[in-house]
């Protein structure tokens, strides 16, 4: 299976060990849990997370997760697979 490339922003949590919670998928961004049904996602599933904006653009690895208390999609990025794009 191929690993999903997923936008995340990061402004949305990531740091310091926390999740992000802004996530989109595709050439649309469409809403990472308008799609959760049809990507077929799953906990703990290993992601490529990347930003993009016109100053810079970099990507991580990371894993979904689902909490009870919130009924959308988090991704916690792996900060030490940082690579950089472009700048």
């Amino acid at each position: 299976m191929t690993k999903l490339r997923i936008w995340a922003d990061f402004n949305s949590g990531g740091c310091n060990d926390d999740a992000c919670w802004c996530l989109a998928y595709g050439p649309e961004l469409t809403s990472l849990d308008d799609l959760a049904l049809s990507l077929r996602l799953e906990q703990g599933q290993e992601v490529t997370l990347y930003y993009n904006d016109p100053g810079d653009e970099f990507e991580v690895e990371g894993r979904l997760e689902r909490h009870a208390s919130t009924p959308s999609w988090h991704a916690r990025p792996d900060w030490s697979t940082f690579r950089l794009i472009r700048d």
